[in-house]
């Protein structure tokens, strides 16, 4: 099976490749500086590739097709977050964001359909998040980025499944990481001020990704379940996403409400 993998550099991404590869899967990585991936163990193959400029995502799908003659899975990791109200994030910001989180994804997915259309089946997994579910303040831009993940990867699932091709929307909560709290994957809007109820968010996400249970190994091992599946899910939860994806349809807005509560920090 051969595996793309974008993000690969970092995160989930850098934890997945080598552990598809090591089950026998042929696995390429992409990030944007594959030369400064020096850490990526071996058997994943590192390629450059900027989501969110179209001709780099092509460029990087069609070299891999162009190696192996074929695709049989993407796997979207490519992610950032931004913390800020909505009244203190700029229309840049999240312009930025959804750059990389909706319209990256849409780009590797636009650029793969043919090839997957062509060969008669393959799978797109693409990473959302309990943000998917839940719209937490303070992480609008975040969170509403995911949501419409979800409902392209939801349209696009019924668009392609005569075609053979698979599409799953995998749904993490935050991951334990052996990675800095804050960097080019997370930050707080320029606009929050010192102190604000914004950096206050950013610590409590810190600590609640400190406590997690669900490791990056835990997450991998469930992709790869998913992907040597005969019958593929359209969404598959994990951890507190599981009840949470339930409660979000049948509960009323006053449990929501206070659910809600319960995650702003103090």
């Amino acid at each position: 099976m051969v595996v793309l993998v974008t993000g690969a550099s970092g995160g989930l991404g850098c934890v997945l490749g080598p552990s598809l590869a090591t089950r026998g899967m042929t696995v390429y990585g992409t990030a944007r500086k594959p030369d400064v991936a020096a850490g990526i163990d071996a058997p994943v193959r590192m390629l450059a590739m900027d989501v969110t400029d179209s001709d780099s995502v092509a460029a990087c799908i069609r070299e891999v097709h162009e190696r192996e003659g074929r695709i049989d899975a993407v796997i979207n990791c490519v992610n950032q977050m931004i913390i800020g109200s909505l009244a203190e994030t700029t229309p840049e910001e999240m312009r930025a964001l959804y750059d990389v989180n909706v319209f990256g994804v849409q780009r590797v997915c636009r650029h793969v359909l043919p090839i997957l259309r062509e060969q008669g089946g393959g799978t797109i997994v693409n990473m959302s998040s309990l943000g998917g579910l839940l719209a937490v303040p303070y992480m609008g831009a975040y969170t509403s980025a995911k949501f419409a993940l979800e409902a392209m990867s939801e349209a696009l699932y019924h668009e392609v499944k005569a075609d053979g091709i698979n599409v799953v929307i995998m749904q993490p909560v935050a991951m334990h990481m052996d990675r800095p709290a804050t960097g080019a994957h997370l930050h707080v809007v320029a606009g929050a001020a010192p102190g604000s109820r914004s950096h206050a968010m950013l610590e409590r996400m810190t600590r609640d990704t400190a406590a997690s249970k669900l490791t990056p190994e835990m997450v991998s091992e469930k992709i790869h379940a998913v992907l040597t599946a005969k019958k593929k899910p359209l969404r598959v939860p994990m951890d507190k996403a599981k009840g949470l994806s339930v409660l979000k349809r049948l509960a009323p807005q006053a449990l929501i409400d206070r659910l809600i509560a319960g995650l702003l920090p103090d």
